[in-house]
């Protein structure tokens, strides 16, 4: 089974950190990629406490899905407001 650890080291594994003369990208190496992850995970834990604490006292015994505000506020920070001129 694969954990957030997992996904988030993959995922950090596949982001190109440079390029080499010929163009090749250079990414970080998988045991890198794991510390940074675990890293991440840590500083994110608290919240994810939080949240998993205000599921469980909003769901009782049944399953829910909350979205926390500080994503979907950042999400929409990161939408602009208007096109890039290339894409315009």
């Amino acid at each position: 089974m694969e954990t957030p650890l997992d996904r988030t080291a993959t995922a950090l594994s596949k982001v190109p950190i440079r390029h080499t003369e010929d163009g090749t990208p250079v990414c970080l190496d998988l045991a890198i990629c794991l510390d940074l992850a675990l890293a991440a995970l840590s500083a994110i834990g608290p919240d994810m406490d939080q949240l998993r604490q205000r599921i469980t006292e909003l769901g009782g015994d049944r399953t829910v899905r909350v979205l926390p505000a500080k994503f979907v506020t950042d999400a929409m920070a990161r939408i602009p407001d208007s096109l890039p001129r290339d894409f315009s």
